[in-house]
């Protein structure tokens, strides 16, 4: 995040979040399975994975890796009790 990123969210009234963990889903090398790999290898619950659903930062068809890996990211969740939810809802009850 650029100093002049920060400033134009905090002029708009946004509060930056950063994520816990990462699918590294942007790459051209990324795959469903190295996605879910490299997210549950760092999910804490509380936690915010930061997944790609475009290409505007990313190799073209990338966001199909975090497509692919997000079924098994949500049992994953699920498996260790952790709640999945819109940002919005950080930090109230699911």
């Amino acid at each position: 995040m650029s100093a002049a990123a920060h400033l134009a969210g905090h002029g708009l009234g946004l509060t930056p979040v950063l994520w816990t963990c990462w699918g590294e889903d942007w790459t051209a090398c990324a795959t469903p399975r190295s996605v879910h790999r490299t997210v549950v290898a760092d999910l804490d619950g509380g936690g915010t994975i930061l997944l790609h659903d475009s290409d505007c930062s990313s190799v073209p068809g990338a966001w199909r890796s975090s497509l692919g890996a997000l079924p098994g990211i949500l049992d994953a969740c699920e498996e260790r009790g952790y709640g999945v939810g819109p940002l919005r809802d950080r930090g109230r009850p699911l």
